[in-house]
């Protein structure tokens, strides 16, 4: 049964074209059904060869290419900025690095309802046992508005207690002081599994919930068979996500 939640998905991307095309295949085949409207604000900030044209996203912004960390803030940022100006209405905003597949529809639209119904106003996962992660992330527009836009320089200069987190997360760092700053209830944050490892060269998956490596080789060995057995003859409409799993 459709729900009638209504969500704005924000998409940032700088070279893993490949996965967000994929991702988006997973977004309208897999997620948008469950609910009544999925929008996809896309930002991207890679080169315009690598991207040079709009896939199934509604609206492509294309921003400057950025050292890592400051990119990554000003691209969820202006996500946030471009859901806003918008005018529409949204009952949940979910954030999404290119690489992070939340692929099981049903444990999707478990979590959505669960936040909806019993007034969750974030569900996210632990990062590093530490800080709140933002590879993926759910957010209600109204505290949305109260954490972003996040930026990362001046509360560095102001927090001493982030002094540890330039090593770290600093963006998560951040992001999670400025959530608990504004929202001051932690019960109001739903906590999902998280990957299993944070620091190595490859990240692994959170198993069952969602895919989040950087290896795209490995990423392939360990969802395959169950991505093509969620999404079953839904797959012949997916060709990001096919193609990528093409050896």
């Amino acid at each position: 049964m459709k729900s009638k939640i209504r969500i704005a998905s924000i998409i940032v991307t700088y070279n893993r074209v490949s996965e967000a095309k994929a991702q988006m295949d997973i977004i309208r085949k897999l997620w948008q059904p469950n609910f009544e409207n999925i929008d996809i604000y896309h930002e991207f900030n890679g080169k315009k060869k690598w991207y040079p044209n709009k896939y199934s996203e509604d609206f492509l912004h294309r921003h400057k290419s950025m050292y890592y960390l400051s990119g990554a803030n000003y691209l969820v940022n202006q996500g946030f900025k471009h859901v806003f100006e918008s005018g529409k209405k949204y009952d949940l905003i979910i954030v999404t690095s290119a690489d992070a597949w939340f692929y099981d529809p049903k444990k999707l639209n478990n979590l959505v309802n669960t936040m909806h119904e019993k007034k969750f106003e974030l569900a996210t996962s632990l990062w590093g046992m530490v800080v709140l992660g933002t590879e993926f992330f759910i957010i209600k527009p109204s505290l949305a508005k109260k954490v972003f836009p996040l930026r990362l320089t001046n509360i560095l200069k102001q927090k001493r207690v982030l002094k540890w987190a330039h090593k770290i997360a600093v963006f998560e760092s951040v992001f999670t002081l400025k959530v608990m700053r504004v929202l001051k209830n932690p019960n109001k944050i739903y906590l999902i599994p998280g990957r299993k490892t944070v620091w190595t060269k490859n990240r692994y998956n959170s198993p069952g919930f969602y895919a989040s490596h950087h290896d795209p080789i490995q990423r392939k060995i360990d969802i395959e068979v169950k991505i093509k057995s969620i999404s079953g003859r839904k797959i012949d409409k997916m060709p990001g996500l096919s193609k990528f799993l093409t050896p």
